[in-house]
């Protein structure tokens, strides 16, 4: 009897392990290996689409089962391809007030991964009101605005969640160093959905993602700087929910009137032109303090508390844009000084490689090899009216 309730235990915890897991992969006969990732493994009855990150070198497919009466409201697309890929997921709505689950099968050649997605019900936690769902999200790396590498120990990446219409959508993420007190990269999709009316809240507040004895505290400005956006106020107007979270004091920077008030915030429109012209831009705006291999002076500031805080060196932006089907990219590199009242040009310009080189970031990773090596090595001012 002893015997048989060890292996019913281990049993059991064998089982609770595979369940605690949104992702399994399984080895087959061939040499293919093949990985399947979703960010949120448990979405809202009106959640419509998320991604699936397949991750393999050779030809794949995609099938799905589903558990209870409810079929086909999960689709993938595409179904099929070959390497890399960022695999939209779309929903239906869950009109029901039950939980319905479906397991999502990626093959390639003789290896398979699998990811179950569980989609609340309307009614016994199926809507969530919060814009902010998730108490600690931790973004899975594959968010095609998200970078790569770089930080250091005292780095934190966080993600701020908003609602959209009716569904709950990312609205940044960034990568905030708690010992300067500034953020390296905010990330962020734009997309004419997340412009309205709403206009700026001024909310100024801390995150609520990070403790607030690792933030800086602005509520009385910053003495000879402004308090300078990274992912700016006129980016997220769709509702003051949005634009509230951009005035966490985790997204400013100290930065010189002359160049937030002029040049960077004559880029940041143009940038919201270039968001209105494509299907989708992703946008990653970051400070740097020293660039890699060198030894720059690092100059501080007090916040309101007498706390110093990081001036940065450089500013910079990286744009992926999504246009007609295909992808191109550009970056912009400039030092924390006045530039006068002008716009960015083709000379503030470089290659995202270059800007990699500068800041020790790899972007854009979750794009297919052969393309962004091909979009990040292209210095094409031209293409973006520069």
């Amino acid at each position: 009897m002893k015997i048989f309730n060890i292996k019913l235990s281990l049993k059991v915890l064998v089982l609770s392990l595979l369940l605690a897991f949104s992702c399994s992969k399984e080895s087959g006969t061939g040499d293919t290996e093949v990985t399947a990732e979703i960010s949120s493994p448990q979405i809202t009855a009106n959640t419509l689409s998320q991604f699936l990150y397949v991750r393999t070198t050779g030809a794949w497919s995609i099938s799905i089962s589903y558990t209870g009466t409810d079929l086909n409201w999960c689709t993938p697309d595409p179904a099929t391809g070959s390497g890399n890929t960022n695999v939209i997921l779309r929903f239906t709505e869950n009109t029901t007030t039950s939980d319905r689950s479906a397991e999502i099968t990626v093959t390639s050649g003789g290896s398979s991964s699998k990811v179950t997605v569980l989609q609340k019900g309307k009614t016994g936690g199926g809507q969530n009101p919060d814009p902010d769902p998730d108490p600690n999200p931790q973004p899975i790396g594959s968010w095609l605005e998200l970078p790569a590498g770089g930080g250091n120990s005292d780095c934190q990446v966080v993600t701020h969640y908003a609602t959209v219409g009716s569904k709950s959508v990312r609205n940044y993420s960034m990568m905030f160093d708690k010992k300067e007190k500034i953020a390296y990269w905010v990330a962020y999709p734009h997309h004419p959905s997340y412009i309205g009316s709403s206009g700026r809240t001024d909310d100024w507040a801390y995150d609520p993602k990070i403790a607030q004895s690792s933030q800086p505290t602005y509520f009385s400005g910053i003495n000879s700087f402004d308090r300078g956006h990274q992912i700016p106020s006129g980016d997220r107007t769709c509702n003051t929910s949005a634009n509230r979270q951009t005035f966490y004091f985790t997204n400013m920077t100290p930065q010189m009137s002359r160049l937030n008030q002029d040049m960077w915030n004559q880029l940041e429109n143009q940038v919201r032109n270039w968001m209105q012209a494509c299907d989708t831009l992703y946008v990653v705006t970051g400070a740097i303090l020293k660039t890699p291999g060198k030894n720059e002076t690092v100059n501080y500031v007090n916040d309101n508390n007498g706390v110093k805080v990081a001036i940065p060196n450089y500013y910079y932006k990286v744009l992926l844009r999504l246009k007609a089907g295909k992808y191109d990219a550009i970056g912009f590199w400039v030092e924390h000084r006045s530039y006068g009242n002008i716009a960015a040009n083709a000379s503030m310009t470089k290659s995202v490689d270059e800007i990699e080189a500068l800041t020790g970031f790899d972007f854009f990773k979750s794009l297919p090899a052969s393309v962004q090596n091909t979009i990040e090595a292209e210095w094409l001012p031209r293409n973006w009216g520069l």
